[in-house]
């Protein structure tokens, strides 16, 4: 069984190259290609049908603690094992992630947010980086985005490098943003409010003039345009 830092190596592979001529991968790809009804699709029209099915969304992250819960059965005393871990969950791309009601179906982090990318290596090579590139990103807090990015690394420097737009509850350390990379846009929640910051506009996350921000409607959870 792979680890999980062979299997990253092996995913960040595959971003970067096509199978070589001659392989059986490659003989493999070219038949996907020519046997599937979607590879066959040009490709301006593959990449719109992608952003229609992976695209308008916010991916929410979060984190539930394992825990060891006492039980008895038949008089006997065991401990049963509630597994946590990483969850994600799929909001609307402008939702406020952190007030209102949202989607109580949560995702293992382990689960794949798109089926496509496991289906063949081509699948693969254009859908990988597209929940990232297509949609917000959002955490419960900055614990949960530092263990899930710089601790634990679930995403690949190019996965992060496809994050440009970050919804952020708390402070968002210099670190943390170099880490991503290639922000251009930040949602701040300040108490109430949430404001955004355009990075392209105002790069210095520290000193960004907050009455030049976008304004956001809490109580709305949309965009005030």
């Amino acid at each position: 069984m792979l680890s999980s830092s062979q299997a990253r190596k092996i995913r960040y592979g595959l971003h970067l190259r096509l199978p070589e001529e001659g392989t059986k991968e490659a003989g493999a790809y070219e038949y996907n290609r020519q046997a599937s009804p979607l590879l066959r699709l040009p490709a301006e029209i593959r990449i719109r049908i992608y952003e229609l099915v992976l695209g308008n969304k916010q991916i929410y992250i979060t984190y539930k603690p394992w825990q060891h819960k006492r039980r008895i059965k038949q008089s006997q005393l065991y401990y049963e094992t509630i597994a946590g871990g990483f969850r994600y969950q799929l909001l609307q791309p402008e939702q406020n992630p952190w007030h209102g009601p949202r989607n109580n179906t949560a995702l293992s982090s382990n689960a794949r947010i798109t089926l496509l990318s496991g289906v063949c290596r081509q699948l693969y090579h254009e859908t990988a980086l597209l929940p990232q590139k297509l949609n917000p990103w959002s955490f419960e807090n900055t614990w949960v985005m530092e263990r899930f990015i710089m601790r634990e690394d679930h995403l690949t420097l190019l996965q992060r490098r496809a994050i440009h737009v970050l919804w952020c509850r708390e402070h968002l350390t210099k670190a943390m943003e170099k880490k991503f990379g290639s922000l251009q846009v930040i949602v701040w929640k300040d108490g109430n409010r949430l404001l955004k910051q355009d990075l392209r506009k105002e790069p210095d996350i520290e000193c960004f003039r907050r009455e030049k921000l976008m304004r956001l409607d809490a109580s709305q959870n949309r965009l005030v345009r």
